[in-house]
């Protein structure tokens, strides 16, 4: 599992490197004929690494159901993300990733509850949920790449 965390703690890396390059309005931007923006699809992938890894393993999630109700499955950005949401997800994309490699390490997660994702994939145990993570968050930096693609157009 340790190129697994080490592939996650590569990729969260990349994504506070986006939110430290661009402004706010940049982070908000929907281009159009997309349906979310660079800090959408930041606090996506939290809400679903806690699904995936916590809820799935029987476990609370250690982020409020709230984060998680606004970036789950099927939402959309429906107002501006403040700068004190952008300051929160930034602080959740290393938050997260150290409190789960620490309850990895303890043993908590001790059950799982098999999971079919929406691309195909079933998730049988927790090293599944964890790979699976990473190519989640693959996925949607991909997004966010295109929608920078579209903010540079802008500058």
């Amino acid at each position: 599992m340790e190129t697994t965390f080490s592939i996650w703690k590569t990729s969260r890396s990349i994504y506070l490197n986006f939110l430290n390059s661009y402004t706010l309005e940049q982070l908000n931007y929907i281009p159009e004929g997309m349906s979310n923006n660079i800090i959408w699809n930041m606090g996506h992938i939290i809400a679903a690494q806690q699904g995936l890894v916590y809820r799935l393993s029987g476990l609370t999630p250690i982020i409020s159901e709230t984060f998680i109700d606004k970036y789950k499955n099927g939402s959309k950005p429906d107002e501006l993300t403040t700068q004190e949401e952008v300051n929160e997800i930034k602080a959740l994309l290393t938050s997260t990733l150290d409190q789960t490699l620490v309850d990895y390490e303890e043993g908590k997660f001790k059950n799982y509850q098999e999971y079919q994702t929406k691309t195909g994939f079933l998730l049988k145990n927790l090293e599944d949920a964890l790979q699976f993570n990473n190519y989640h968050e693959g996925i949607h930096l991909g997004f966010i790449m295109k929608i920078k693609k579209y903010i540079e157009l802008l500058i």
